[in-house]
């Protein structure tokens, strides 16, 4: 658990006990005093009742009248009684809360059954996070001695709150919080809870600003939990009328604006929380407007929201504050050395704004545990970091720090347990071979730094590494062979992009726990090793890997990714497909050979097959087309053959990109591929295809859009264990080799920007349907090298983002439509060999290409050729020229086309960068896990 939330938890706490009266801190106690009294028969056959109305899977209510356990009811797990009268007050059967519960248990579903009416002396009732139907039951409000009542996620069949619950004059604490099917309308009856202390309605429906009409009126509440509702507009003033308030939380709201001054100084509030709001403003401004609570806040939270500025001396006011959280706004300037000056502050979180200049000295804060100022553009560092000797969160990745980071930054950690200071490409970190440090980190991430290059040896004395990045650090050499036996319990791991050399030893039984293994480009060598068939993600590419890859036939039951691409791998692909959560399969640029087997058919959650540059032979198998969550298909340059298959239309609907060039596929192109609307990318080049282009290619309406509605083709897969709470959240962007202008080139975060057909170095024939031209957002048209005969399409002009157009050698007749010359985007043309005639139309955009886009076109005439034209083949006084020929709308709209679209789009296209670093880049680690959920975005 972490300091946050021991914080957030005993500042809650506190409250209940405050609230509860005598006899309701009975229901946390352990039931003393005379050991006869037993519980009342009649509410003992209640409890019986409740409890046959529930599905209870894991036996949560196993003691409960079951042979073997005592029957008295008050010994039952969940009960507790009165110790004198032996009556049932309190009921606690809370169910599992989220990825951090204690135990992996299922919620207990069902109705809650009207025998609870029995229990007259009920004061404590508890059955949040369970799955329970029917609605507040009404009976609720004749439970008239209840006073902590707490139905937070239990469901998604509530409708309305029963207005009776204001019958219920003894309440305290009231949490309907997390039912986003509860229906908030009418807030009246909450006034008669005069009683009422702690209100949790947070993340409900309907709740807007009309609960302020009854919420003001609550002028004795402690707690109040507004959160991930409706509420907009300016922050209302009447709050500070709330003297009694310690807990306030607004946060994930739409409340904008500036931020009311709040006036005198009765005011009580421990924690405010207004993160993810649209507050903007000066922080100096709103600071000053928080004065009232400077003696007593304790906790601020206002990240995520638009405020600038930055942290002036006013916040040493206030002494009292523990955590600090801005993270996620404008700040700019330098980093505040005024935040040096509160000495009681536990966590401060400065992430993700525009601070820029040195860290400076915090050595003052003596209390500080967790400091978080990732991603901005802090340049230094001091050694004053050294003497924070309770620190042990330190996040400082994504700036711009400089010099060196040596053991005297470090030397008085040893409470530090996360270090991140990962994507600061000119820090050093540099330490003596010999050095020991003074803490036992679970957490190291240097991606992106000079760490190398030798390998650190100080990792001997780290025990707990669980998340290990080394990623692009500069580490030369051989892997240590203590290396792979040092890090048990690591779960995450990530030494790519570096030239790390060695043969990896069998990794399932020395890192159980491994859930991400990522050492891409390196110079890994010998057989892939052995894995715990528990881990996620597996990314060995770009190594030198030898041999076959028969631990596929292993049970992986959670493996989302799998890349193994450009290494000596090399064998038949195994029958035993067996990755039943498979997202992203890539074992392209290797030496397989034979067929494809059918059983990759059992894949139905594959989203990416990659294949490409191997051997393999034979035909697309059938089973494929069961893998319907297919968006990314490429077989290029292997030894296939047969025809291309209807099924990749008929049967799989949201595919993005087939590339299936330099094969032997034969026959014609399946018209069902023109029900593929998703479809950027078709590279069928270099084939034996035959026939005619389809006429329905203008039904691909990803094509037809100038816009593309993504930059990235991302995927995403899951893992989430048996209480459907994700544990694993990793995304990736999608990666494909393109050929263009005549070059290879490999794309992954502009992918999904490009949108392209290359259908060249085949056999087909027939003219160029005109439909082709309604694929106005096509960047790349190749047809060249074919069969081709008639016209270029006249209307070619209005597709307006071509960059790279290849019709040459064919036999196209006629002359080269004017609205060519309508294109500014295009920068590469080659209409050459052909049968073209006439003049080559004006523009400035044609003559910018030389006379190699024109030739073996005896026909043509005109600049760039060196054949001049005769005076019938001259251009008509300009003022007799046909409008609809030349100067048509088209011509001006192309022409007010931004330049800057055109260099972002262009430039980005001929960039033989990969951007990205791998999926692991992306990742989120959480807790233990049981089952596993795959999804494609």
């Amino acid at each position: 658990m972490s300091v946050v939330e021991k914080f957030i938890q005993q500042l809650v706490v506190f409250d209940i006990f405050v609230m509860l009266s005598v006899n309701c801190v009975v229901v946390f106690s352990s039931r003393v005093g005379d050991e006869n009294v037993k519980c009342l028969h009649t509410e003992k056959e209640a409890l019986l009742t409740f409890k046959r109305e529930l599905l209870d899977v894991d036996g949560r209510l196993s003691s409960w009248g079951n042979e073997g356990f005592s029957q008295d009811c008050c010994s039952w797990r969940g009960v507790s009684c009165d110790n004198q009268t032996g009556n049932v007050i309190g009921l606690d059967l809370r169910g599992p809360s989220g990825p951090n519960a204690s135990v992996a248990i299922a919620p207990l579903t069902g109705k809650i059954s009207p025998a609870l009416q029995e229990l007259k002396q009920l004061k404590y009732l508890d059955i949040s996070y369970n799955r329970i139907s029917g609605g507040i039951p009404d009976f609720f409000a004749s439970l008239s001695k209840l006073e902590y009542l707490n139905l937070s996620c239990v469901g998604d069949e509530f409708t309305t709150i029963p207005i009776n619950l204001g019958n219920l004059s003894s309440l305290n604490t009231l949490d309907l919080s997390y039912n986003g099917f509860l229906s908030v309308n009418n807030l009246e009856w909450i006034l008669h809870l005069r009683q009422l202390r702690y209100l949790a309605i947070g993340y409900v429906n309907n709740l807007n600003n009309s609960v302020y009409t009854w919420l003001f009126n609550l002028s004795n509440l402690t707690h109040l939990d507004l959160s991930g509702n409706a509420l907009y507009g300016s922050f209302p003033d009447a709050f500070w009328n709330m003297k009694s308030l310690q807990h306030l939380d607004l946060s994930r709201n739409a409340l904008g604006g500036g931020f009311p001054r709040c006036l005198g100084s009765s005011s009580n509030l421990k924690l405010f929380r207004l993160s993810a709001n649209n507050l903007d403003g000066q922080l100096p401004e709103i600071m000053r407007n928080l004065s009232c609570v400077s003696g007593s806040l304790e906790y601020l939270n206002l990240e995520e929201n638009h405020i600038g500025g930055s942290l002036t001396d006013n916040v040493a006011n206030f002494a009292s504050l523990r955590e600090l959280r801005l993270g996620r706004n404008k700040l700019n300037e330098y980093f505040p050395g005024v935040v040096g000056k509160l000495p009681s502050l536990v966590i401060l979180d400065l992430s993700w704004n525009r601070i820029e200049g040195s860290v400076p000295d915090l050595s003052l804060l003596s209390s500080l545990r967790e400091l978080y100022l990732s991603h901005n553009q802090l340049t230094g560092l001091t050694e004053s970091f050294g003497r924070l000797s309770k620190l042990e969160k330190l996040y400082l990745d994504f700036n711009q720090l400089e010099g060196t980071i040596s053991a005297a930054h470090l030397f008085n950690l040893s409470q530090l347990r996360e270090l991140d200071l990962s994507y600061n490409a000119q820090l050093h970190i540099r330490v003596s071979s010999d050095w020991i440090p003074p803490f036992q980190l679970d957490l190291i991430r240097f991606a992106h730094c000079k760490l190398g290059p030798e390998f650190p040896n100080w990792l001997l004395n780290q025990k707990n590494i669980s998340e290990l990045d080394f990623s692009a650090s500069g580490i030369l050499g051989d892997v240590p062979s203590w290396f792979w036996d040092q890090l048990p319990r690591v779960s995450f791991l990530n030494l790519s992009y570096n030239d790390i050399a060695g043969n990896i030893p069998d990794l399932s039984n020395k890192m159980s726990d491994l859930l991400c293994i990522d050492l891409a480009t390196n110079k890994f060598s010998g057989p892939v090793p052995q894995i715990p068939t528990g881990v996620v993600t597996i990314d060995l590419s770009s190594n030198m890997f030898s041999g076959t890859i028969s631990f596929i036939c292993d049970n992986f039951d959670y493996l989302g990714y799998l890349d193994l691409s450009d290494n000596r791998l090399s064998g038949e692909l195994p029958q035993c497909w067996t990755l039943r959560t498979i997202v992203h399969l890539n074992l392209g640029n290797n030496n397989f050979f034979g067929k494809i087997p059918n059983s990759i058919g059992s894949l139905q959650t594959m989203g990416m097959l990659h294949l490409q540059n191997n051997h393999l032979s034979g035909e697309l198998p059938r089973s494929l087309a069961n893998c319907k969550k297919l968006r990314v298909i490429d077989v290029g340059s292997n030894n296939l053959s047969g025809k291309i298959p209807a099924w990749i239309g008929n049967n799989i609907s949201d595919i993005i990109i087939i590339i299936l060039r330099s094969n032997r596929f034969s026959g014609s192109i399946p018209s069902s591929i023109c029900q593929l609307t998703k479809l950027q990318i078709l590279d069928l080049s270099d084939n034996k295809i035959s026939g005619t282009i389809p006429k329905c290619i203008n039904n691909l309406a990803a094509m037809t859009e100038e816009e593309s509605i993504m930059q990235q083709i991302k995927s995403w897969y899951f893992q989430v264990n048996d209480e459907g709470d994700v544990t694993i959240n990793a995304s990736y962007d999608e990666t494909a080799v393109l050929t263009w202008k005549g070059r290879q080139f490999e794309y992954s975060s502009i992918l999904g920007m490009v949108k392209s057909i290359d259908l060249s170095s085949n056999n087909l024939v027939g003219e160029i349907p005109i439909e082709i031209t309604s694929l106005v957002g096509l960047h790349g048209l190749n047809l060249s090298r074919n069969n081709l005969t008639g016209n270029i399409p006249l209307r070619i002009g209005q597709m307006r983002a071509l960059n790279f157009l290849d019709l040459n050698r064919n036999d196209l007749t006629g002359e080269i439509p004017a609205g060519l010359s309508q294109l500014s985007h295009l920068g590469v043309l080659n209409l050459s060999y052909n049968n073209l005639s006439g003049r080559i139309p004006l523009g400035e955009q044609l003559l910018t290409f030389d006379n190699r886009s024109y030739i073996g076109n005896d026909g043509l005439c005109g600049r760039p050729l060196t054949e001049a034209c005769s005076l019938e083949e001259l251009p008509q006084d300009p003022s007799l020229i046909d409008e609809d020929e030349f100067i048509t709308e088209e011509f001006y709209i192309s022409m007010g086309i931004s330049f800057l679209s055109a260099f972002l789009v262009v430039s980005a296209l001929i960039l033989n960068k990969r951007w990205t670093y791998g999926p692991l880049r992306y990742l989120e680690v959480n807790n233990v896990t049981s089952h596993s959920a795959i999804l494609s975005s």
